[in-house]
Formats: C-alpha cells, structure tokens, sequence
C-alpha cells in the first residue's frame, strides 16, 4: 500500500511537470506569435505632431539676367534665404512681403547666421504668436560682390544690382510663392550697406514699395567722405592698392566698393573705379563727387522726395558713435526730411555700428509689419 502510494504521488509529480512543461512552451509561443504580429504587422506610430506650428527657413536660387556677365566676373546665379510664416504650409492664404538686404561683406545668410537657424525662427515665430509681427514671407536676397558689396546700385563694373533687387526678385517671389501683389503688401529694410539700399530703392521705386526701414545706413556722402577719406589715407601708406574685402583695412574696402557702385570706369584698370579723392592729399575731386551724388540718399531728396512722401512709413536708426561721417549724415538726412514734411521715425541708440543688432532688427521688422495687411484667402 505505501509503494502505491508513493507511485502514484510520483505519476502525479510527472504530470504536473509535463503540465508545466507545455504551460511555459504554449505562453513561448504565444509571445512569439505577438511579437511577430508586432514587427511585421503593423506600422509604428507617427510622431504626435508639433503644438503649435512653426515657421520655416529655406534656400531659393534665380538666374539673373542684370547681373549676368558683369565686369568683375561674379556669378549671375544667386541665392536667397527665405522665411515662410507658420501657416504657409497648412493654408492657401496670400501674403504681405518684407525684403531684407545685408550689409557690406555680408550675404543671403546673414541676417540667420547672425543668431542661428533654430534661433532665428524661434524669434521671428515668437513675435507672430504674441502679435508683435504680422505673418509674413521675408526674403533675403544675395547682394554681395568681389568688391565685398554692390551697394545694390546699377553700375557697368559690378551689374545691375538695382534691377535684380527691385524687378527680378520681385517678381521671382511673386510667381513662385503665395503673395499679395501690389506695392501696399511689400516693404523693405535693411542694415548697413543694406539700409542705403532700402532707401535708395524706395526712392526709385516707390510702385514696388510702401514702407522703408534702414539701420545704420550711410545717408550723406559728402560728410561721411569728409570723415572717412583721411582714415582711408591712414591705412593705405604706402599708396592705394584696392579693396581688400574682410580685412582690417575696413575703410578703404568701403570706398572702393561705393566707387565700383558709383563711379565705375572700366578704362582705368586695373581696380576700374575712380575714387573720390586724391593721393595722398584727399582733396575731393569735384567730377567724381558729382557722380556720387546722383546716389547720394540726401542729394537725391531734390528729385526723389516726392516718391518717399507716398511711403507710408520711413524708419532709421543710427547709433551716436556709428562709423565716421554715419551719424552726421543721419541727423541730416533726418533734418532734411522734417523741412520737407514727410514723416518718419528717426532712432539714435547708444553704441556703435553692429551694436543691439537684433534688437534693432525686431524693431525694424515690427515697424514696417504694422504697416502692412494682415494675410487673407486668394
């Protein structure tokens, strides 16, 4: 009796070992069976979309007919950096347009290198969600050259700058992007060598543009050339050898640039300008000033005043201890304009050239927004 006993305890302990045997290969292949379901089943999930949606940054190339073959050999083919606002890509709406020009020895990527891609959209999507900038496309536009600027000026040395800012580009952005096209949807600012051009193109192109925001901008060539010309002499004393964009002899890169943008002549090799002074005297030489002054923003207020009247805004900032000459031109130009009655908002911040730069960036760009429309269905 106790030996059976014991057998059967021990077939029992052998089924419920065989029991748990198969219990542990049935659950195998039940984890098995799901994690092949898993893998080649089904998709993963897509990423939970963004809370709010962002703006983006991209890269656009024209070919431009006024720049191709001009004297200096630099490529007609360009970039631009463009902002699309936050809704761009999820509605059909059209949009106001801001174009933004560098300053000297600067680029397309300028004004976005300055602070970085991420940044540079972090702000400007900022400013829209709190309603301090309207959405709107800002593009922009390569203006630079061997000479390290253009000046976005015309000139038979460097091309013709002018046509490819005010025409081409216009009319490249408004046929490849959603824009409201008239000159009420689109202003212009700019920064340096990039304010002169802003002024001046609102000046000639008053149809294209409603609204003109310049930073720092040379305003008056007869007292920025009184002021600059003996440090051009400073730093060349050995005679003048030509520009030297990005170097330490930043003056002298300065006139030799608004040269090949204001007095070219390409039968006097081998930098084919003529500069405004002599050497090493710096006595002005009248016939080239002459010359300057036809793009000269102040001189230009005689024949061209009328067209900043229909503005609907002008702003320029200007630091009190700015480039030579800078800020004496500036209070001019500011003078001048209040003699002729034409409104605009005249900044002087404290510091120098480059300083507060994006603080004076927002502050630009957020004039000329209030001055446009507000995005609307085609």
């Amino acid at each position: 009796m106790e030996r059976m006993t014991l057998r059967i305890k021990s077939n029992r302990l052998g089924s419920l070992k065989r029991f748990a045997s198969i219990q542990r290969a049935t659950v195998s292949c039940a984890l098995i069976l799901m994690c092949f379901l898993l893998t080649c089943c089904t998709e993963p999930p897509p990423p939970p979309p963004p809370i709010f949606p962002t703006g983006q940054i991209i890269t656009d190339t024209i070919t431009s007919e006024a720049l191709k073959n001009n004297k200096l050999g630099d490529s007609h083919i360009r970039n631009m950096t463009i902002y699309l606002p936050p809704s761009y890509a999820s509605s059909n709406k059209v949009y106001p347009v801001i174009y933004l020009l560098h300053g000297y020895g600067g680029n397309e990527r300028s004004y976005v290198d300055e602070v970085g891609e991420p940044v540079a959209i972090l702000i400007v999507d900022g400013l829209i969600k709190t309603g301090a900038l309207k959405e709107v496309i800002i593009v922009m536009p390569d203006g630079k050259n061997k000479y390290g600027g253009s000046y976005y000026a015309n000139s038979e040395l460097t091309g013709n700058y002018e046509d490819y800012i005010a025409e081409e580009i216009v009319n490249h952005i408004d046929d490849s992007y959603r824009t409201i096209r008239d000159r009420n949807s689109r202003a212009i600012l700019g920064a340096s060598m990039g304010g002169y051009g802003a002024i001046a193109l609102a000046m000639k192109h008053p149809e294209t543009y409603s609204s003109a925001a310049c930073m720092s901008p040379p305003l008056g060539f007869d007292p920025i050339s009184e002021a600059m010309i003996p440090e051009v002499i400073k730093e060349n004393p050995d005679g003048m050898d030509g520009p030297i964009p990005d170097s330490k002899r930043q003056y002298t890169s300065y006139v030799y640039s608004l040269s090949a943008a204001l007095s070219p002549n390409l039968d006097n090799p081998p930098f084919f300008v003529d500069l405004p002074f002599e050497y090493p005297s710096g006595k002005i030489i009248e016939s080239v000033r002459q010359r300057w002054l036809k793009g000269d923003p102040l001189a230009m207020l005689s024949t061209h005043g009328s067209a900043l009247e229909k503005m609907k805004g002008i702003y320029i900032d200007m630091g009190n201890r700015d480039l030579p000459g800078f800020f004496e031109a500036a209070n001019a130009f500011h003078q001048r304009l209040a003699d002729m009655g034409i409104e605009h908002k005249y900044v002087v911040y404290p510091g120098g050239h480059s300083d507060l730069a994006v603080a004076r960036a927002i502050s630009s760009l957020k004039f000329v927004s209030a001055l446009l429309p507000d995005p609307k269905a085609p």
